[in-house]
């Protein structure tokens, strides 16, 4: 029992100290002496007792990017679960042309943020720390992205299924490049001085997405109940 809590205890401190961190770097600070005593103070964790939660600064970093993965994974499930696309067909069907599925699929997509300007500024740190420091944990940095991806394939897969569609490419390749080239248009539109919550208008949302979006599918075969 009092092994069972102190597990507990302590993993609790370890998500207020990743937490912590998350907000602080995700606000332009450096991953420095200063930062990680600033985070214990706030939660009351002794420098030195920091250690023995985090053993070296990429295990703190890799620790939020982490609560970053789980964080998008479970906005983008949370979206494509309650996305139906029989609605984007039935809200055009007093106009001229009903909107393209696809097209609100990828304003959805979009609009459930699956990364904010603070997530990018960590995943740049991060993978900057890998790329420039022998010991920087790039091993590490890789295996993350690609755990990132994998577990974004069956969210992507039920989307699919729910526009009647499926993937031609291999899902692991079709949701990298879309994750890829979401994260680097998001990035190109935040420097350029637009807002981040208004990506979704930008036209990578209105027009790229869409575009990959078929382009790494075709319509489902009907099943053999379909008449």
């Amino acid at each position: 029992m009092g092994v069972a809590r102190g597990a507990e205890n302590r993993q609790v401190t370890i998500d207020r100290l990743t937490r912590a961190a998350r907000v602080a770097l995700g606000s332009g600070r450096p991953l420095d002496d200063r930062l990680i005593a600033d985070i214990c103070e706030q939660n009351g964790v002794h420098p030195t007792a920091f250690r023995r939660f985090f053993a070296t600064d990429d295990d703190l970093l890799d620790a939020v990017n982490e609560q970053l993965v789980l964080d998008c994974v479970s906005r983008l499930r949370s979206a494509v679960d309650a996305f139906e696309a029989t609605d984007a067909t039935a809200a055009g069907a007093s106009e001229v042309a009903a909107p393209d599925p696809l097209g609100v699929a990828a304003r959805m997509l979009a609009d459930s943020w699956p990364l904010d300007r603070g997530g990018l500024i960590i995943r740049s740190q991060r993978r900057l720390r890998a790329l420039t420091s022998p010991d920087g944990g790039g091993d590490a940095a890789a295996a993350a992205e690609r755990s990132f991806v994998e577990r974004l394939v069956p969210v992507f897969e039920d989307l699919m299924r729910k526009l009647g569609r499926r993937f031609t490419w291999p899902p692991v390749l079709a949701v990298r490049v879309i994750l890829d080239t979401y994260e680097r248009s998001f990035e190109s539109w935040l420097l350029m001085g637009h807002r981040e919550e208004d990506f979704d208008g930008s036209p990578y949302a209105a027009r790229t997405l869409p575009v990959l979006l078929r382009g790494t599918s075709e319509p489902a075969e009907p099943g053999p109940d379909a008449s």
